[in-house]
């Protein structure tokens, strides 16, 4: 919560002052050795999972705030969120690719977890955005009606993408023809704010 950062069971077992902005965002690797932090501070930290040193393994600066974060599944990279997308290696200080489709700030980046190169991003003009780390371009863009406030991948169906929505529902879409839900889900009296 706010800048501060702490693991807890019943007992509160690691606490840190991580940055100095809050923190929008963490993501652990695959493997769980090590996660990263994303702050408006303009700094994303590598911490390790193991450790309760209260030092970043290592600080990887942005020129902007960074609104989240999301880990490689298989590789030592993670991607940010911020006015572009960027994608960062754990063993550089400079962002490896830098991908922006005349949107506004990207809110929301998360890898599928069965196309390790394909990531989804939600941005401030409703759109839903997808890029490809291979061809380093994005391959598709919709824009829908209400903003979404956040994305999960299917991990039985990597075609399948769920979208938290302002309007009280979810949306389920299949990234091969994204004109239209294959699924509505109703029942929220509010916004929905996440889903995992």
């Amino acid at each position: 919560v706010g800048s501060e950062m702490c693991i807890r069971d019943s007992t509160e077992a690691w606490r840190v002052q991580a940055h100095t902005g809050f923190v929008r965002g963490l993501a652990f690797s695959r493997a769980g050795h090590h996660f990263v932090s994303a702050s408006d501070d303009k700094t994303v930290k590598l911490w390790s999972a193991a450790s309760s040193d209260d030092s970043a393994l290592a600080t990887f600066l942005g020129r902007h705030a960074f609104t989240d974060v999301d880990h490689h599944r298989k590789e030592h990279m993670f991607a940010t969120a911020g006015p572009q997308l960027l994608l960062w290696d754990t063993a550089r200080s400079e962002p490896v690719q830098s991908f922006e489709w005349g949107a506004d700030s990207i809110t929301k980046v998360r890898f599928n977890p069965a196309q390790h190169n394909l990531l989804g991003c939600l941005s401030n003009d409703r759109g839903v955005t997808l890029y490809d780390l291979k061809t380093g371009s994005a391959t598709q863009k919709m824009v829908m009606q209400t903003r979404s406030n956040a994305l999960c991948w299917n991990p039985m169906e990597p075609f399948h993408v769920t979208l938290a929505s302002e309007d009280h529902n979810l949306y389920t879409f299949d990234i091969r023809k994204l004109d239209l839900a294959i699924c509505v889900h109703r029942d929220h009296v509010s916004a929905v704010m996440d889903l995992d």
